[in-house]
């Protein structure tokens, strides 16, 4: 069940802003495209982010050194993590941006988490 909901969420393209199931590779966006000209725009990345399963954004705070050191983690990434990289650190006007290529994660600098979530909120995520 699990792999069929995934695989039928790759296939899917989101509307944006606001519906569920964005897809990195759009099949059905020409189509619809085509079909609705008037209707919201259909926006297709090369990488995508779950949700968790409370259907939140997997975007985390971390703090290390006595709390003296914030860091934001954005998980659950799936494809080209440098395109979202370089998309995030356009959107936050910023380049401490670490990927962490083992677990897929974004490292960020400093506590921007409720910048993340706005920025992929936003972006239809």
């Amino acid at each position: 069940m699990f792999f069929a909901a995934s695989s039928l969420r790759l296939q899917l393209a989101r509307i944006v802003p606001g519906t569920f199931g964005r897809a990195c590779e759009s099949t059905l966006a020409a189509s619809e495209t085509a079909a609705s000209s008037s209707g919201p725009r259909l926006v297709t990345y090369p990488y995508f982010i779950h949700r968790t399963r409370f259907q939140s954004l997997p975007v985390y705070t971390n703090l290390k050194n006595n709390k003296q050191i914030r860091l934001t983690t954005v998980r659950r990434i799936e494809g080209n993590l440098e395109a979202l990289r370089a998309d995030m650190s356009k959107a936050l006007g910023d380049s401490s941006i670490q990927i962490v290529k083992a677990s897929r994660q974004l490292v960020i600098k400093g506590d921007r988490a409720g910048e993340v979530r706005a920025w992929l909120t936003q972006s239809g995520f």
